[in-house]
């Protein structure tokens, strides 16, 4: 098959490869038997975006956007059933390397996924896709979840690690930007700010390094919140030890609010540094010849925070 992008001549081709791709899909077949939930898969919106390149690898974001249109989903939240469904969405040619990528097929997948969730659960859908189970076994577990106690902590976990996920857009969209190969690279004045012959402060990491270490931090804080939400699913398997369990998550949820300090802390003391170099700059030549520009960034970032480094 040729290399070069693809694209679709008739809106019924596409929908009648898709049809052949999914024909023994077992999620798919669930669908079909669902009426509003067959439309809402096959909404013209979304299979026409799919339709315009074949051949294109999407980020985990840019997947949000697609299946979400108007609405975009969350990277964490598409990562959460990624991780735990991968042998089912993500594709065996799929590039080798640390950012997961996702065919057009694999978008059709999670948003079949998505549309099932609410009835079937996690491991109701592993059970579906063969991953785990037996899906003769797997029913609706909604009917039998009545007697069970109060959901609000789980709504207010979802709620907090809603607002943790803006938090870490707002502080990605900061510093990072995309480059001319959609990769993700810092904006260009950070990148000035980096390649200057003067150094931030002598015998510290140079910025570079710090926002590497912030990037890796928020990481890894998104893996804890993502685990964490499956601690929580595994809740409605065992009621009997609800109580016990919910003095674990209250722990985890302390964890999590630290966690939202530690990230305001960074990101107020990028911003103090950006501010103070750029204060730096704007001196006279003779100032920056004498002066020592470690000194006054240390300075005026102590004078910006209001505390000591």
């Amino acid at each position: 098959m040729s290399n070069e992008m693809k694209i679709i001549a008739n809106e019924s081709d596409f929908i009648l490869k898709v049809q052949s791709e999914l024909e023994f899909d077992s999620l798919y077949q669930l669908i079909v038997e669902r009426e509003p939930l067959r439309r809402e898969l096959m909404r013209e919106d979304f299979l026409n975006e799919l339709g315009k390149d074949l051949h294109r690898w999407y980020s985990v974001s840019e997947a949000g956007k697609v299946i979400g249109g108007d609405k975009k989903i969350p990277p964490s939240s598409l990562n959460y059933y990624i991780e735990n469904l991968k042998e089912y969405i993500i594709p065996g040619d799929a590039p080798s390397n640390k950012y997961v990528r996702l065919n057009y097929l694999s978008l059709l997948k999670l948003k079949m996924v998505l549309l099932l969730k609410d009835e079937f659960r996690l491991n109701g859908l592993k059970a579906e896709v063969g991953i785990t189970g037996n899906p003769k076994n797997v029913v609706n577990q909604t009917s039998n979840d009545s007697n069970l106690p109060s959901t609000d902590f789980d709504n207010d976990l979802e709620e907090r690690l809603q607002k943790l996920e803006v938090m870490n857009e707002m502080l990605l969209n900061l510093l990072v930007e995309k480059g001319e190969d959609d990769r993700p690279q810092l904006k260009k004045a950070l990148q000035s700010l980096l390649n200057s012959e003067n150094r931030l402060l002598e015998g510290e990491s140079s910025l570079a390094s710090q926002l590497e270490e912030q990037q890796l931090l928020i990481e890894n804080l998104t893996k804890e919140n993502e685990k964490l939400k499956e601690r929580i699913d595994k809740t409605e398997e065992a009621a009997q030890k609800f109580s016990e369990k919910v003095e674990q998550d209250e722990t985890e949820l302390s964890r999590i609010l630290e966690s939202e300090k530690q990230i305001n802390h960074l990101a107020e003391n990028l911003r103090a540094r950006q501010q103070a170099e750029a204060e730096w700059e704007k001196q006279g030549l003779m100032k920056r010849i004498t002066g020592n520009r470690s000194e006054f960034v240390t300075r005026r970032i102590e004078e910006i925070l209001g505390t000591k480094q």
